[in-house]
C-alpha cells in the first residue's frame, strides 16, 4: 500500500479544485449545483467500465506502492477520485466563464442544419477511425479505445445541443476545455515522471484523453444550460414556467420538445443586454448574481431606465426632453391599462421612438407596480428644471426636495426590483411585502445620496447641483459657487454630509435585507454593499475624487472582495 497517487491529488488536483470552489462558492446557484452533481454521476458511471477494461488489459498500470489498494472493478480509489475532481475543476472553470452570460439571448430561431450535419459527419468519421485503430491494434489501440468510448457520447451531445454550442461566445466553451486540458496534461507528465503510474509507452496519448474528456464535460454543461435557457425563454413568452431557481423537469422537457424560437423576442433581449452592458457595467454584472427569469426581468427594467435616461440627456433642448417624457408616459399608459404589449403604431421610421417602444414593450408590467414607473418620470422632470432659465431658484432647495428627488429616481427602481423579487420568491409569504417595500425605499434613497456625493463635480459640469441650497447657505455658498468650484474644501464637507445622511438611511433599513429569501438575499446585499463601499472609499479619499473629471470607480480587487463577502 502506498500514497503516491494520493500525494498527486494533494499537489495537483485537490488544491486547484479547492481554490476554484472557494472563489466561486458565494456565487453558486441551484442550477450550478444541479449541473455539477448530475454531471459527476454521469461521468463516473460512464468512465468506470472503460477504465476497468484499460486496467485489466494492462494499458493503464499502477506500481504496487502507488495506491492504497482499494479498488472498484480493479480501478484504484484514487483514479475514481480523479474522475470526480477533473469533472469538478472543468465544471467550475465553465461556471466562472459563463457567469456573466444571459443565456436565452443565444437561442437561435433557425439553427443552421448544415452545421449540425457537418459536425455529425466529422464525428462519425472520427468514430470510424477509432474502430479502425482498435482493430489494427498495436500503437493505435489506446487511440481507438478513446474514440470508441467518447465519440458516441459527444455525437449525441452535439445532435441535441449543437445550436447552443455554436451560438455561445467561443471563450465560454474553449477556455473550460483547453485550460484544464493543458493543466492536467502537464500534471500527468509530472506524475508519470515521478513513477506514480504508467501507461504503455507506445500508446501514450494523454493530451488526447484529457482533451476529449473535457469536451464531453463542457458539452454536457452546455446541454444543461441549453435546457435552462429554453425554460427561461418559455417564461419570456408566456409569463409561466419555472421560478428563478429553475425546474429541471421543465428545462429537460423544453430541450426534448425543441421550442420554436421567435426572432423578435430574442432581438428584444439582445437589445436590452447590449444597452445595459454599454451603459452600466455595474448593473450588468449585478444582474448576473440573480438567475433565471428574475435576471431577465431585471435586465429589461434596467434597460428601460437607461433608454429613457439617454433620450432625455441626449435631447437637443428642454422641449425635446419633455417630448420624450410625454411619449414614454403615453406608452406606459398603453401597457399598464391594457396589460399587453402595445404596437409600434407605425413609427418605426422614428428610430429612437421605435427603440423606446421596444424597451417599454419588454417591461414585465404584470409583475410590477405601475406607479413607480410614473414616479421615475417625475424624477427626470426634476432634472429638467435645472435647464429652465425662468426658475427662481435651483430645484433642490431644501432637504425635503433632496429626499423627494432620491425617492423618484432611486426608491422607484428599488420598489420595482422588490416587486419582481416578491413575484418569484415570496409565494410562501416569508416576509411582509409592505414592510419590506418601506425599507427598500429607504435603502434606495441611501444609494442615491451616495451617487450624488460621488458625482458632485460631474453634475456641476452639466449645470446641476443636487446638494440642497439650504445646506449651502450656512457656509456662505450658493449653487453658483459650487458650479464654479466643485472641488473646494467646502464641497468635500458637503460630500461628507451627504454620506452621513446616506449612512443613517442605510443603517435604518439594512436589517430588512436579511429577511429576504435565500437566493435573492445575497445578490441584494451585494448590490447594496457595493454602493455603500463607494461611500467608504469617498471618505478615505478626503475629497480627492472631486478633482477628477472621470466617474469614480472602486478598484477591481476591492469590488471583488466586497462582492465575495456579501454573497456569503
Amino acid at each position: 500500500m502506498g500514497t503516491q497517487y494520493m500525494l498527486f491529488h494533494c499537489v495537483y488536483t485537490i488544491p486547484v479544485a479547492a481554490v476554484l470552489a472557494v472563489f466561486y462558492y458565494p456565487f453558486f446557484t441551484a442550477r450550478d449545483i444541479c449541473k455539477i452533481v448530475f454531471l459527476n454521476i454521469l461521468a463516473v458511471t460512464a468512465t468506470i467500465p472503460w477504465a476497468s477494461y484499460l486496467i485489466r488489459h494492462h494499458i493503464w498500470t499502477y506500481p504496487p506502492d502507488a495506491t492504497i489498494n482499494r479498488t472498484l472493478f480493479d480501478i484504484p480509489a484514487e483514479e475514481i477520485a480523479f474522475f470526480v475532481l477533473q469533472t469538478c475543476i472543468t465544471s467550475l472553470v465553465y461556471c466562472i466563464c459563463t457567469k456573466p452570460l444571459v443565456q436565452p439571448m443565444y437561442l437561435q430561431s433557425d439553427p443552421l442544419r448544415w452545421v449540425r450535419n457537418l459536425g455529425g459527419i466529422v464525428l462519425l468519421a472520427l468514430l470510424l477511425s477509432g474502430a479502425a485503430c482498435f482493430v489494427s491494434g498495436g500503437r493505435t489501440t489506446y487511440m481507438g479505445l478513446i474514440l470508441l468510448w467518447a465519440l458516441p457520447v459527444i455525437l449525441v451531445q452535439w445532435t441535441l445541443v449543437y445550436p447552443f454550442i455554436v451560438s455561445l461566445p467561443w471563450r465560454a466553451t474553449a477556455i473550460p476545455i483547453l485550460l484544464p486540458t493543458v493543466y492536467f496534461w502537464l500534471a500527468d507528465r509530472s506524475a508519470m515522471a515521478a513513477g506514480f503510474w504508467s501507461i504503455v509507452p507506445e500508446t501514450q496519448l494523454n493530451m488526447v484523453f484529457f482533451l476529449i474528456t473535457n469536451v464531453m464535460i463542457v458539452f454536457g454543461l452546455v446541454g444543461f444550460d441549453y435546457a435552462f435557457a429554453l425554460a427561461d425563454y418559455e417564461h419570456l413568452c408566456t409569463g409561466a414556467g419555472p421560478t428563478s431557481r429553475g425546474s429541471v423537469r421543465t428545462a429537460l422537457r423544453a430541450l426534448v420538445q425543441r421550442t420554436q424560437i421567435q426572432t423578435t423576442v430574442i432581438a428584444e433581449l439582445q437589445d436590452a443586454v447590449a444597452r445595459l452592458h454599454a451603459k452600466s457595467q455595474s448593473m450588468f454584472v449585478g444582474s448576473a448574481l440573480f438567475q433565471g427569469a428574475l435576471r431577465i426581468d431585471l435586465i429589461y427594467l434596467y434597460s428601460f431606465c437607461h433608454m429613457i435616461d439617454d433620450l432625455i440627456d441626449e435631447a437637443r433642448d428642454e422641449r425635446e426632453a419633455r417630448h420624450w417624457i410625454a411619449v414614454c408616459r403615453m406608452m406606459l399608459d398603453a401597457r399598464t391599462t391594457k396589460q399587453e404589449k402595445s404596437s409600434a403604431n407605425g413609427v418605426a421610421h422614428d428610430f429612437k421612438r421605435h427603440l423606446l417602444q421596444r424597451a417599454v414593450n419588454a417591461l414585465p408590467v404584470s409583475r410590477m407596480s405601475a406607479q413607480p414607473l410614473y414616479d421615475l418620470l417625475k424624477g427626470f422632470e426634476m432634472d429638467l428644471a435645472f435647464s429652465d432659465q425662468r426658475r427662481p431658484a435651483f430645484p433642490i432647495a431644501t432637504e425635503a426636495d433632496l429626499d423627494r428627488y432620491a425617492a423618484y429616481v432611486a426608491s422607484t427602481v428599488a420598489q420595482l426590483v422588490l416587486d419582481l423579487i416578491h413575484h418569484y420568491h415570496n409565494r410562501a409569504h416569508r416576509y411582509d411585502h409592505e414592510d419590506m417595500a418601506r425599507a427598500d425605499r429607504v435603502i434606495g434613497q441611501a444609494l442615491q445620496f451616495i451617487n450624488i456625493a460621488r458625482d458632485i463635480h460631474r453634475d456641476a459640469a452639466i449645470g446641476r447641483v443636487y446638494i440642497p441650497t439650504e445646506w449651502l447657505e450656512p457656509a456662505g455658498l450658493t449653487p453658483a459657487n459650487l458650479l464654479h468650484n466643485p472641488t473646494s474644501p467646502a464641497a468635500y464637507q458637503l460630500q461628507t454630509k451627504l454620506l452621513d445622511k446616506a449612512d443613517v438611511h442605510y443603517l435604518a433599513a439594512r436589517d430588512a435585507i436579511e429577511r429576504l429569501p435565500p437566493g435573492v438575499r445575497e445578490p441584494v446585499r451585494t448590490t447594496v454593499e457595493s454602493y455603500v463601499e463607494i461611500g467608504r472609499y469617498l471618505r478615505e479619499r478626503h475629497g480627492h475624487t472631486l478633482a477628477t473629471e472621470k466617474k469614480m470607480r472602486l478598484p477591481l480587487r476591492r469590488r471583488l472582495k466586497v462582492a465575495w463577502l456579501a454573497m456569503l
